[in-house]
């Protein structure tokens, strides 16, 4: 059996895996610093910053909050900038202020809207619909007084950079793109690579790590997680506006090289020279003190200046002869993991193979369990042997060292089934707070692996016993072999039993506790 579970491990493992990354940029400038040649741009604080809360008419008849920020006394012609929010809820009283209002005060008009929700939750995500939410704000912007529509473009970051690129496609007017943290790849590439990276921080075993690729080849359409093979190369070809690139070297999450040469590579193919790209010893969010989302965290110090220099650079006419500064420069960034090419899955394929191995495993293991109940109720009740024709006594009763193998088996199962959902729920928070946990987890999946095999032992055990002993190899000489049967319902207890056992393992395999 458990060379027959190992081969089944093999057999569900993915022909690939996430690789080191081979190549890497090399960043000469450390000056985050942005100016063009015969350009001077207002700095942050030269304006007083008024702000309008309002309600924004966006798709499906809906409307949201938002508030605008502008400039008071600037000049007419100034450009503007509308925020597209990350994963998450994105309220506009919550998030962005901090931006949007150093933007404002360099005399550039933004505006923040809160996230619509009913297209957006954690199975579901309709891209498309939310990129016409934000061109509503985009539109809104055009038209607001002391603007240039022409000079009206947007800041997205991290999974909204997804929804920016369907803006682009959609609408070929936005003036330029400032895209921070992009994930540039599908959410199942880029979940890859990250995920290999958070549990490379926190020391998992390999056989942990080993996982993300048997788990991300899977076919999640059926549970609607559509979004997951969300690609956005068939967007990028509108990559035609000015284009500033920033990701943060403490950002284990994205594909903080990759990406920017993607980018920069998918620009150049769309005939947009004017790229540049900015790197910050900072996090996800552009913040520094630590590379985790915490609340509190400080901006970079430069970051906004940089911001506001390139935007009111891009509204002055710069093009890419203009910059003064190099394309690439900041802090130096290191992606250890490469971006997965091609996810193919191994013998299972849908994640409704594993819906359906729990349901049977968790359904079969119940009735078990109550037939066992049932059993115990009705011996105090009905005569636990009788005597067939030829005189012999017929026990109707499991022996005590089947029962203690039957036993030992139901309880086994909720047992191994705790310990692997308490071993990753330890992993997931650990992964979360980017703490290292090797020794722990390096026992924790140990004894994973120790308890598929006692359960493989103990199932091997129940079945040896039931045929030697109950079916047809009894080797028991002190009783006839007709003295030794079971009765129909010992046969389903055992027989359910097994199937959950058999399910548990099987699942097992999949996440190579066997072999």
């Amino acid at each position: 059996m458990i060379a027959l579970f190992a081969g089944l491990g093999i057999a569900m493992e993915p022909k690939w895996s996430v690789k080191p990354l081979s190549m890497h940029l090399q960043v000469t400038e450390r000056s985050t610093a942005i100016k063009a040649r015969g350009i001077t741009t207002p700095q942050e604080g030269t304006y007083q910053v008024r702000q309008t809360r309002l309600r924004l008419p966006i798709s499906g008849g809906k409307t949201v909050n938002a508030i605008l920020r502008e400039p008071e006394n600037a000049p007419s012609g100034r450009a503007a900038c509308v925020f597209v929010h990350g994963a998450g809820t994105g309220k506009a009283e919550e998030v962005y202020a901090d931006l949007a209002n150093a933007l404002a005060s360099a005399g550039i008009t933004t505006l923040v809207q809160d996230k619509r929700l009913d297209n957006y939750t954690p199975l579901r995500r309709d891209y498309d619909s939310s990129a016409e939410d934000y061109l509503a704000g985009l539109n809104l912007l055009r038209a607001q007084q002391g603007v240039d529509a022409r000079k009206v473009g947007l800041y997205a970051e991290s999974e909204g950079t997804w929804i920016a690129s369907v803006m682009t496609h959609k609408d070929r007017h936005i003036a330029f793109q400032v895209l921070t943290s992009a994930p540039v790849y599908s959410g199942r590439q880029q979940i890859a690579m990250a995920a290999t990276e958070y549990l490379n921080i926190i020391g998992a075993p390999g056989g942990v790590v080993d996982i993300i690729p048997r788990l991300l080849s899977l076919n999640f359409a059926p549970i609607g997680l559509e979004y997951a093979d969300f690609n956005t190369a068939e967007y990028r070809d509108t990559l035609t506006m000015p284009l500033l690139v920033n990701y943060g070297t403490i950002d284990p999450a994205m594909p903080i090289e990759q990406g920017a040469l993607q980018l920069i590579g998918d620009a150049h193919a769309a005939g947009n020279s004017n790229v540049l790209v900015r790197y910050y010893a900072a996090n996800h969010q552009m913040r520094t003190g630590s590379s985790l989302s915490l609340p509190g965290l400080p901006l970079d110090k430069d970051y906004t200046h940089n911001l506001e220099d390139w935007i009111n650079a891009i509204a002055a006419g710069a093009t890419e002869d203009d910059w003064l500064t190099p394309d690439i420069a900041g802090a130096r960034p290191y992606q250890e993991y490469a971006i997965p090419e091609n996810i193919s899955s191994g013998l299972v394929s849908s994640v409704w193979v594993l819906v359906v191995l729990i349901v049977i495993c968790l359904v079969s293991w119940l009735l078990t369990v109550v037939f066992c109940i049932g059993a115990f109720v009705s011996r105090k009740r009905v005569e636990a042997k009788t005597v067939d024709d030829s005189g012999h006594i017929v026990v109707h009763r499991f022996t005590m060292l089947s029962k203690v193998l039957i036993i030992t088996n139901i309880v086994l199962l909720p047992i191994c089934a705790a310990g692997f959902l308490g071993y990753f729920a330890f992993t997931a928070k650990a992964a979360l707070s980017l703490t290292d946990e090797a020794t722990m987890l390096s026992f924790g999946w140990s004894m994973l692996r120790l308890g598929s095999l006692v359960l493989i032992v103990m199932n091997s055990w129940m079945w040896v016993r039931m045929f030697f002993f109950y079916g047809p190899g009894n080797i028991d000489k002190e009783y006839p072999k007709t003295a030794m049967r079971m009765a129909s319902g010992h046969t389903a207890t055992v027989a359910l039993l097994s199937v959950s056992v058999l399910c548990a393992l099987v699942l097992s395999s999949f996440f190579g506790l066997i072999g």
